[in-house]
């Protein structure tokens, strides 16, 4: 900011698992228990909801299923708590025979089109398998230490670019005492969400950010990320930023960029550092010695987006995570059209 100073059961039993046709297929919704670490996927929106309800996180649409083709099978384990899907029947009557409890079919999958990859974590008790559609998502893991399992199902082909969620990293500006810290926490979540700058903190890596002895965010951040200072636009700029952050990855800025292309980034893996507003709330306007500046201006991480609730997502270093409605964050964005991006 500148110039401003479950663990919870599913009720199996008591949930239904119809699946509803829309004319592009059906959309599965894709669910995250922080206390377990599960995932869980659902054609079954009354089911969504009540888990966002009870604390699970929904991250959106995770692909398409037809409404006929081979079926999906469903199990659920009493001792660990997380559920399996499986194509493979033999797969499925091997866990029923092991304790699992049969929930029947949860969706179906075309005999081809777009794959969804299985990963085993073999250190985790719970949520131990995930399923995804996206390529970055699964190399990710693997790298993680997660067993790549192959393809799972397919989805239907042509909603890869529907649905991105990468799940950048949370990294509290203000709990780690920089009000004015945003672009470098910002940056940072970015990085980690490619695996670079692993074994810094905010406080660390803040230490290093270039700073402009002449007040001009255009060459390095202007004044002071840990106080509020008057008369000082205190940023650091696009340019800037991206030589900072090219020392520890691969960042590029990419300011002037449509959303078009952030979403493109987003598709191929790529987190970005965005310059709006606070709140995405109307610009208030400054004029200083080198240019025009933006006075509520705010920078985050932008994480994702979903085509089909029309949002984006993004982690906010003031605010937490979370989506926002596509003409808010547009409007907001399209004023500078600032942008880094992490690859």
């Amino acid at each position: 900011m500148k110039r401003i100073g479950l663990l919870v059961g599913l009720l199996i039993g008591l949930i239904c698992l119809p699946v509803s046709a829309k004319a592009a297929g059906v959309a599965m919704s894709r669910l995250y228990n922080p206390n377990s670490g599960e995932h869980f996927y659902t054609a079954n929106t009354n089911e969504r909801d009540h888990l966002t309800r009870v604390g699970w996180r929904y991250e959106g649409i995770g692909w398409n299923a037809p409404t006929s083709g081979n079926p999906v099978y469903r199990l659920y384990n009493p001792n660990a708590g997380d559920h399996h899907y499986t194509l493979n029947a033999g797969e499925r009557d091997t866990l029923k025979r092991a304790g699992w409890r049969y929930e029947g079919i949860s969706w179906y999958s075309p005999g081809s089109g777009a794959p969804l990859y299985r990963l085993y974590n073999p250190n985790a008790r719970s949520g131990s398998h995930h399923y995804t559609l996206y390529a970055y998502e699964r190399d990710d893991l693997k790298r993680a230490g997660w067993r790549d399992e192959g393809i799972a199902w397919f989805g239907l082909q042509g909603n890869g670019s529907d649905y991105v969620l990468l799940n950048a990293p949370y990294i509290n500006q203000n709990s780690a005492g920089l009000p004015m810290g945003c672009e470098a926490a910002a940056l940072l979540q970015a990085l980690q969400t490619k695996g670079y700058a692993r074994n810094y903190n905010l406080k660390s890596f803040i230490k290093e950010m270039p700073l402009a002895a002449d007040n001009n965010p255009n060459h390095g951040f202007a004044g002071r990320p840990d106080i509020v200072m008057n008369n000082v636009y205190q940023s650091i700029f696009p340019a800037p930023l991206a030589s900072w952050g090219s020392r520890y990855g691969k960042v590029a800025n990419i300011s002037g960029s449509s959303t078009n292309t952030l979403k493109q980034e987003l598709r191929n893996g790529n987190p970005v550092v965005v310059y709006v507003t606070l709140n995405f709330a109307g610009p208030q306007y400054g004029n200083y010695f080198w240019g025009t500046g933006i006075n509520n201006a705010h920078i985050m991480t932008l994480d994702g987006y979903n085509q089909n609730s029309n949002t984006y997502h993004v982690s906010d270093p003031n605010a937490g995570k979370y989506w926002v409605a596509a003409n808010k964050f547009e409007a907001s964005y399209n004023l500078k059209k600032y942008a880094v991006v992490v690859r």
